[in-house]
């Protein structure tokens, strides 16, 4: 076959259209082992933008949570030096002051336990996407078109976020 150059966007449309890579091949004049390598190239490449994207999203949101439960952390901290200050006052309710003081500390512990909660979860989720799409990109390999039409059955039964969850791993799992 001659060599020919491949639109990656005309091969996106067509393989969207439901054709199979041997169809692409026949359409665009390319043997199947180039349709096959463009569609990996083209994976790669979105597997990797998709991600950038999606991890910069992720650090904003831990950074914010973070600054939140620092600025909570150092009114907790300047309360309770205030307080130990108190308590070592001539004439001081010690007693009362004890009490403030173990529950600025069972407040602590609380933040403390949300912030541990909120990072297994955000480590909980990072680990099942990478099994989403690490399965995605297996049943690519053997079939870009079954894993097409995998992608949109889950996320028609909401068991996959519309969009953002996997990488388009050929272009074609941007499903609404």
């Amino acid at each position: 076959m001659p060599h020919t150059k491949l639109d990656p966007d005309a091969l996106h449309r067509y393989l969207d259209a439901g054709h199979s890579q041997a169809d692409a091949a026949r359409h665009f004049s390319v043997s199947e082992s180039a349709i096959s390598q463009r569609v990996r190239t083209l994976q790669i490449a979105t597997s990797k933008v998709v991600a950038l994207e999606r991890a910069a999203e992720v650090v904003n949101q831990q950074l914010d949570a973070t600054v939140r439960f620092q600025h909570v952390q150092e009114v907790i901290d300047e309360e309770l030096r205030c307080v130990v200050e108190r308590a070592k006052e001539p004439g001081a309710d010690r007693a009362k002051l004890q009490d403030t003081i173990l529950k600025f500390a069972a407040e602590v512990r609380q933040q403390l336990n949300l912030q541990l909660s909120i990072s297994r979860t955000l480590i909980d989720l990072k680990v099942v996407r990478e099994f989403q799409q690490s399965v995605i990109e297996v049943i690519s390999e053997e079939s870009p078109e079954v894993a097409r039409r995998v992608v949109a059955k889950l996320k028609e039964r909401r068991a996959l976020r519309a969009s953002g969850t996997l990488p388009a791993l050929d272009g074609g799992f941007d499903v609404a």
